[in-house]
């Protein structure tokens, strides 16, 4: 997309916050987690790049990963293709085994990779930025006039804060 790529740190944040807004089913189990792990090979694979990225991983190694059980994580992974989070693939053998599964991002992850690059488009083109060019370092004689200024407001504030019979005395 444009040659713009997002922090592993911005898309997980953003992840983890969508997929539970956009896909409530989603907190209430492990899933979470393995779209992490899937999100993080993902990355990994494609040095950030994610909106066409794949990778090849078993069941069996996400499962070792996230200490749960081959069973448990082939249904995280259902749900997860079946909100639109990852697409999958995995081609029979002629032997009748599957091949390695390849996952993809799916339709609910582009979204929200679209989205994540539309924000950051309009923070770069955006003129309120807190470090703005224009916002100059001062000159010897705003800095002088400022000092000038500091001292004849603390000179005041003393004497308006200071007793009567101090200043009489």
């Amino acid at each position: 997309m444009g040659g713009h790529t997002l922090t592993l740190d911005t898309i997980l944040s953003a992840t983890f916050f969508f997929s539970g807004k956009w896909t409530p089913a989603l907190k209430r189990n492990q899933s979470g987690e393995t779209l992490r792990l899937i999100l993080c090979k993902l990355y990994g694979a494609s040095r950030g790049s994610l909106f066409h990225a794949q990778v090849r991983c078993s069941h069996v190694a996400l499962a070792d990963s996230l200490d749960l059980s081959r069973e448990w994580t082939c249904k995280l992974i259902a749900r997860l293709r079946a909100s639109g989070w990852i697409t999958t693939e995995a081609r029979r053998l002629p032997n009748g085994k599957q091949e390695i599964t390849i996952f993809r991002a799916g339709q609910m992850l582009k979204r929200l990779l679209v989205m994540l690059l539309k924000s950051q488009q309009r923070q770069r083109g955006s003129s309120a930025r807190v470090n703005d060019s224009s916002q100059k370092i001062p000159t010897k004689e705003d800095v002088e006039k400022n000092k000038a200024f500091l001292a004849n407001l603390i000179t005041e504030l003393g004497q308006k804060f200071t007793p009567k019979k101090a200043r009489t005395g």
